[in-house]
């Protein structure tokens, strides 16, 4: 997967109470240290009450790229800040929920059945 592309973007809480991580592409062994890094630091600064990592633009996670995401939670949770996985589609979204986190993850917008998403 060297060749997919990817993109972290950060949008700190400043005056919200969220602050916003918006991935896009494929997520893997090779991303799984950016990702990480991405997380810690934004938990590490100012982020607010609660993180919201937008999953919709995700096309591929694998387990080094969850490994990250749950450091994430768990780095998050011990400093107080709710931490959510939001937008999940397809394939991901069933990752997320065969390996157990489920619970991290936010309703679908539609409000309608997640694999229709």
């Amino acid at each position: 997967m060297a060749d997919d592309y990817f993109t972290i973007a950060l949008e700190p809480a400043g005056r919200s109470a969220t602050s916003r991580v918006l991935l896009a592409g494929a997520f893997d062994i090779g991303t799984r240290e950016d990702l990480r890094k991405a997380l810690l630091d934004l938990i590490g600064g100012d982020p607010g009450s609660r993180i919201t990592v937008d999953l919709r633009r995700v096309t591929f996670i694998d387990s080094e790229a969850i490994n990250a995401l749950i450091e994430g939670f768990l780095t998050a949770e011990r400093a107080g800040v709710a931490f959510r996985l939001a937008g999940a589609r397809g394939i991901v979204d069933r990752v997320l929920r065969v390996v157990g986190l489920d619970h991290l993850l936010d309703p679908p917008e539609n409000g309608g059945d997640p694999e229709q998403v």
